[in-house]
């Protein structure tokens, strides 16, 4: 089962949504970012003269590892470019470590190595051959620039990476959640081992135009089965307004207004992609929308 949905600032500083939502079930999440809402999304027919170009960055952990296999899954699956890419530490971080830069040479070269084997486990399961790079920099900042450098369509990383199973309780690690907060590239985040194509997808939506890119990329990454579009949404204030003297009758005309309004434009919307009722089953539920996602 995979997860896409758009999340704004506001959400990325709101501790239940850093809590519940990101982690939501424990699926897999295709994040698109605030910072990724100027981007030109493509739709479904001018998919064939696309170069479907995606990055899968690692640490070279258990975690990574199964974020590259899910990459390269979805790169040959969509006849696509794979770059698999590793960050070293900042230059002078290493000169203030080691001290010259013999030892610096001979860390690079080793990740190199370890770059091109995992490059050679993914040709062999998925039959696509990655393209290979080393980059330096912090973690979130180098890979969200090799996004912008290549192009690529979505950047696959680890939840968590090299602490993954470390005590801490937070559900997404350091880096992940700074690429959510800053990429302008959409995000999959991988947290399990990848068995099949994903086969569920559930695309949550809130009924504004910016919707497109959660549309696209719920499509893309399951062009074979049936999509779950979902808009769920409460009335603002409702406790603080029936205890002003608002009537329920009242609150509730505000919500099918409301329900009526997302209806029109999520179907306006999924028109545009030519998905109709065959393909995708819209859902807009009253309700917590955490609760209900």
């Amino acid at each position: 089962t995979a997860l896409a949905f758009r999340v704004s600032h506001g959400d990325l500083h709101d501790a239940r949504f850093r809590a519940h939502a990101i982690p939501v079930v424990q699926t897999e999440g295709l994040v698109v970012s605030p910072g990724g809402q100027n981007r030109t999304y493509f739709y479904i027919e001018d998919r064939m003269a696309q170069i479907v170009r995606i990055i899968a960055a690692t640490d070279f952990s258990r975690a990574a590892d199964r974020a590259t296999r899910r990459a390269a899954s979805l790169a040959s699956r969509l006849s696509g470019e794979l770059h698999l890419i590793h960050v070293m530490p900042p230059a002078d971080l290493l000169q203030q470590i080691f001290g010259g830069d013999h030892q610096s040479e001979a860390i690079r070269i080793r990740a190199e190595k370890a770059l091109q084997e995992r490059a050679t486990l993914l040709t062999a399961g998925y039959a696509i051959k990655p393209a290979c790079k080393l980059v330096q920099g912090r973690a979130h900042e180098a890979i969200a620039q090799a996004g912008k450098s290549l192009d690529a369509m979505l950047v696959v990383v680890g939840a968590r990476g090299e602490h993954e199973g470390d005590s801490s309780a937070e559900p997404v690690g350091g880096t992940a959640f700074k690429l959510v907060a800053r990429s302008p590239t959409p995000i999959l985040l991988v947290r399990h081992e990848i068995y099949q194509p994903y086969g569920n997808v559930l695309a949550c939506v809130k009924g504004v135009a910016t919707d497109r890119p959660v549309i696209e990329w719920a499509n893309r990454v399951s062009p074979g089965n049936l999509l779950h579009i979902l808009s769920a949404y409460k009335v603002p204030y409702e406790r603080r307004l029936m205890e002003w003297g608002a009537s329920q009758s009242t609150i509730d005309v505000y919500a099918t207004r409301e329900r009526d309004e997302r209806t029109k434009l999520l179907w306006e919307l999924l028109d545009e992609f030519g998905l109709m009722a065959a393909r995708a089953r819209l859902h807009v539920a009253r309700g917590e929308p955490l609760e209900t996602i």
